[in-house]
């Protein structure tokens, strides 16, 4: 864009060079030039003027806000924001030359100009002063090329040759141009004016202000005047501020014929106005008084040039008719979208990718916690809610519509219990709800469309990990571990008994077992649970959940009912494991029901922390296989365990309750003594956030 704006800058500029460059040996000869027969005139009062509809205001010039003020090209830092330049220049364009019938330049307009400016430094010392201003002829309409500012003066890009200026970038000036401190060229160490053709570094002609003279300081006052006839360009600069200005009156002048030979320029229109840029030091450049006379007035276009302009019209009609159709069209396919993502996720708090991803280190390894085959969890810091966070990366999407997303999204955001993992809301990378980004989304790769979900960090990692891979020192007590099994307990009976409708979880295991700095157990890893039908409560679902605490009445093919038991079940199993670690269930069974000490079974390495309560044990190993019995009938309900737990409430006789020889008992126990109670993991399901 900054390059399409320089070439559009000095092309019309160009165009009067080359123009005059044509013309000048035929105007040398011609006669003299005619009366001014186009003027204007701008002044400093009275107020209000038409300054917003003759003249235009760039970058730091402004429009003057009160009667009599002068329009400010520079700005002093003090109180705005700055951009090191300002241009203020006609708003209409100035006819430069004039074609004849066969194209070619048939007349050169002789102009003048005469303006009263000011020039005033912001260091009182003087030890800092700016880079001073220049009156322009360049492309139409203006342009403030790029990186022009301090000693381009806002004329042409910095280190820009003229032979790389485009035709739209080439410009004439004539610069009164502030001196510096320098060893190089004499012209930057004292205060000069100058005549610019598409440089500010190798001006056409130069005169320094002599040693006697003031510097450009106050207020002052140039004349310009160019006559096309001999192509003698000159300007003078005045200081009003001292009584005897015209014996400080200094002139500078310059021969264009040479320079106005060559190729024709582009069009016979161009801008004129003031431009004026600072760099490290600053000052203030003011217009107090503008006039500006042509012999040429503005002509219209002609008919070629009216029938292009009907053709882009034409094009630029069509383009953006498609814009306009394209834009309907994506808004209306995001409000589906959005509307489908509304419904499915039940309004939780949806996240912006950028700030899950700044969260993680832009998912890094490093913050991986776990990976499964429905999804891979991060750790990370999300500043919008000051809080540690685990986000799940939905890696395999469901083939309807996300559904087992909205699913989860829904299950987790509307169950809120201290027992179960705090869910904190959503986000989707794929389906951009900024209506720009929507547009261009056709173009992005499918590997962009991703969901995550953002849970609280369990700082103390899974049960799973302390019963099976911590050292020797790291043994949970079992005051702790009687703790989380009423914990688990806790977060089950809400699921089941108090939410409307209830909600099976139907993957209850260590590694989906949560602790937090303080051990306090919450259930994780809603990917399998679904609200059950208020007016049925089991869910027709294929079986799913982890091997070894699925409930074995789950375990067919195809469509199998899945009830509140199925959960009792994997608890049973869970307990099992947190009082006797690497024990199978049929070993603690058989313990049991040949009338052995059943607190034998439990894990040895509880005797390391003493204290013991040896009774508790036993009554929470009993619960444990009491709500894995392999009959549904003959499980407790949330309730009971709860009772069991909380309560010292009665436990049955298993011996009398359940009845072991039946075909589905003897099967089914066959199937679930291949693995150990403790050692049974879904391969497909990784822990939902283990922290690291």
């Amino acid at each position: 864009m900054s390059q399409l704006l320089r070439t559009g800058y000095l092309g019309l500029l160009l165009f009067l060079l080359s123009m005059l460059l044509d013309a000048s040996d035929h105007l040398i000869a011609g006669a003299a030039a005619a009366p001014p027969v186009f003027s204007f005139n701008f002044s400093a009062a009275p107020y209000p003027s038409t300054y917003s509809q003759d003249l235009v205001f760039q970058d730091d010039a402004v429009e003057p806000q009160k009667a009599g003020a002068p329009v400010e090209l520079t700005c002093t830092w003090n109180d705005q924001v700055c951009r090191r330049g300002g241009r203020m220049s006609y708003a209409h364009p100035v006819q430069l030359y004039q074609l004849a019938a066969n194209g070619r330049i048939s007349k050169v307009a002789s102009f003048s100009t005469s303006f009263t400016f000011a020039i005033r430094p912001i260091d009182r010392k003087d030890t800092c002063r700016g880079d001073g201003m220049a009156f322009f002829l360049a492309s139409f309409p203006s342009k403030v090329p790029y990186r022009s500012a301090g000693g381009n003066l806002g004329l042409i890009t910095d280190n820009k040759a003229p032979k790389d200026l485009a035709p739209d970038d080439r410009f004439i000036a004539v610069e009164i141009d502030i001196g510096i401190e320098s060893d190089q060229d004499p012209k930057e160490r004292t205060d000069h004016i100058a005549i610019d053709i598409n440089s500010v570094k190798d001006s056409a002609n130069i005169t320094h202000l002599p040693t006697n003279v003031t510097k450009l300081n106050g207020t002052m006052r140039a004349d310009i005047v160019f006559d096309s006839s001999t192509g003698m360009l000159v300007a003078s600069l005045g200081f009003l501020d001292y009584p005897s200005s015209a014996a400080h009156a200094q002139v500078v002048s310059a021969n264009l014929t040479e320079h106005l030979k060559g190729t024709p320029p582009p069009g016979p229109q161009v801008a004129v106005g003031f431009s004026a840029a600072t760099a490290g030091c600053v000052e203030i450049c003011q217009i107090l008084f503008w006039s500006f006379n042509s012999s040429l007035p503005l002509i219209h276009q002609d008919t070629h040039n009216i029938a292009r302009l009907l053709v882009k019209l034409i094009i630029g009609g069509a383009l953006v008719f498609a814009l306009v159709l394209w834009f309907l069209l994506s808004c209306w396919e995001q409000k589906r979208i959005r509307n489908v993502f509304d419904k499915g996720t039940g309004g939780a708090r949806r996240f912006e990718y950028r700030d899950l991803a700044a969260a993680t280190d832009h998912f890094s390894e490093d913050r991986k916690l776990g990976q499964g085959a429905f999804g891979a969890v991060y750790s990370g810091y999300l500043k919008l809610l000051d809080h540690q966070v685990a986000v799940k990366k939905i890696v395999r999407e469901s083939s309807e519509g996300h559904k087992d997303f909205f699913a989860e999204v829904r299950t987790i955001s509307e169950a809120k219990h201290k027992n179960l993992v705090k869910f904190f809301g959503w986000c989707s990378r794929g389906h951009s709800w900024n209506i720009l980004r929507f547009m261009c989304s056709c173009f992005w790769s499918k590997k962009n469309s991703e969901l995550f979900l953002v849970y609280e960090l369990m700082t103390n990692g899974n049960l799973n990990d302390y019963l099976y891979k911590s050292q020797s020192s790291e043994v949970l007590s079992w005051q702790t571990r009687y703790k989380i099994a009423k914990d688990i307990g806790s977060g089950l009976l809400y699921l089941h008994h108090e939410c409307d409708p209830h909600i099976l979880h139907r993957d209850i295991k260590p590694g989906n077992v949560l602790l937090d700095e303080n051990f306090n157990a919450k259930l994780a890893d809603f990917g399998l649970s679904r609200m059950a039908n208020q007016d049925n409560a089991t869910l027709l679902t294929t079986a799913i959940g982890s091997e070894g605490y699925l409930d074995p009445q789950c375990l067919k093919h195809g469509k199998v009912p899945f009830k509140r038991s199925s959960d009792v079940y994997s608890f049973g199993i869970a307990l099992l494991e947190i009082a006797c670690a690497r024990r199978h269930r049929e070993q603690i069974w058989d313990l049991y029901r040949s009338g052995g000490n059943i607190v034998e079974a439990a894990d040895t390495r509880l005797t390391m922390g003493g204290g013991l309560d040896m009774r508790e044990i036993e009554r929470v190993i009993v619960l444990g296989l009491w709500c894995s019995a392999l009959q549904t009938q003959h499980r407790p309900s949330m309730r009971q365990a709860m009772d069991v737990l909380e309560r010292d409430g009665p436990l049955p006789d298993l011996n009398s309750l359940i009845v072991v020889n039946t075909t589905l008992a003897s099967t089914t126990e066959e199937d679930a003594s291949s693995a150990p109670a403790g050692n049974r993991y879904d391969c497909d399901e990784a822990p939902l956030l283990i922290a690291g």
